[in-house]
């Protein structure tokens, strides 16, 4: 039985944050003692408490955060970790700093779900033991920065019990509304942060080309971003005579009953570290298309479980839309062969036994 305790400092919460309780409650099912130390009003903070995980408050204000650091030197000896997952650059560094300062024995592991433009690698080479990474891309692309800590691919792992009982849950009133007058018509779907490299405006080009080649479908955007993003997606939909086609319905939690309602659901990134939405479209049984970039293809078998593309293509991207709309049949015949697919290797409990085989290692190693 080991201690971990996990790291984050990010005050609001996406597909890293949600992971990282997916985990935590996946490791404390297998009788381990797992405790967050996070931000005192983050949104993590809130989710934790409402599954039942012990939090501990660090003010993680930055990487060399005096009273953070004081802070977690406190946490550290009244828990007294085994282990300690980092997911952030001010918590990682800052619990890196601490073990540095007061020559504790914990092992680090750093989770790498997010590439940057430029890679900062001192924390990862001198401040963690390993660090687990969501796909084989990301992996080959830190190694390609000079990281020389071991970089081990640990996808994330999904509770798909709990999915599909998410899933059964009533859709917000204004989606309901919007879609009372679409009945029968086919509905694409983009869930993901409202940023230009989730490629909405390319989805948009494409979607305006078929509405002019007479193609009817509602295209339903979940998500948020910055206001000054978001305006502009909004403006671009009505220069484009789109606002009747569109939906921009904002960020759902939990967003599993969006998938039910869904004919296709895509993902047109410029880039994607994982693209967790894919696993949850594919479980739910919803033919996906998306591009090929990034830690996709991990999840992905083009032509097999879903459709892979080029990021930015628009013919391609068109062509694809329309082949979907006028047969169907063929994406919903690869989306039955995913679903099997996508329970057997991403399930929670594989992640989390994963997990603790390589914390493991790293406290053999340590001792020797």
């Amino acid at each position: 039985i080991m201690k971990i305790l996990f790291t984050e400092s990010s005050p609001n919460i996406g597909g890293q944050e949600l992971q990282t309780l997916e985990q935590m409650l996946a490791l404390k099912g297998l009788r381990h003692s797992v405790l967050l130390a996070c931000r005192e009003k983050s949104k993590i903070a809130q989710e934790a408490i409402k599954r039942g995980i012990d939090i501990t408050v660090i003010p993680f204000r930055n990487s060399l955060h005096i009273p953070s650091i004081l802070k977690f030197r406190r946490a550290i000896r009244e828990f007294s970790p085994d282990l300690i997952i980092c997911h952030s650059g001010h918590d990682s560094n800052v619990v890196g700093l601490s073990r540095l300062i007061f020559r504790c024995q914990f092992s680090i592991i750093r989770q790498k779900t997010y590439i940057t433009r430029k890679t900062k690698t001192f924390s990862l080479n001198y401040l963690c033991d390993t660090i687990i990474v969501p796909s084989t891309a990301t992996q080959k692309h830190l190694k390609s920065e000079g990281v020389h800590t071991p970089v081990t691919v640990i996808p994330p792992g999904f509770d798909f019990l709990r999915l599909r009982h998410e899933a059964t849950q009533p859709l917000p009133s204004n989606i309901q509304s919007w879609l009372a007058t679409a009945k029968n018509i086919p509905l694409i779907v983009q869930v993901g942060m409202l940023r230009p490299e989730k490629g909405h405006k390319l989805m948009l080009h494409v979607l305006h080309q078929l509405k002019l080649e007479g193609r009817i479908f509602r295209w339903l955007v979940v998500g948020s971003g910055s206001e000054e993003y978001e305006a502009s997606l909004r403006m671009q939909i009505e220069s484009l005579g789109m606002n009747e086609y569109v939906l921009m319905a904002g960020p759902l939690f939990p967003v599993l009953p969006v998938y039910r309602i869904a004919s296709v659901v895509v993902m047109p990134s410029e880039n994607e570290t994982f693209g967790m939405v894919l696993v949850e479209a594919a479980v739910s049984g919803v033919p996906v298309i998306a591009s090929k970039t990034g830690g996709i293809p991990d999840i992905i078998q083009h032509n097999v479980t879903g459709t892979l593309l080029e990021a930015g293509d628009v013919t391609a991207w068109t062509n694809m839309l329309n082949d979907f709309l006028s047969q169907p049949e063929r994406f919903r015949m690869m989306a039955v062969r995913a679903k099997e697919d996508i329970e057997y290797r991403f399930d929670i409990s594989r992640t989390a036994q994963s997990i603790l085989t390589l914390a493991q290692q790293g406290k053999r190693s340590r001792n020797i």
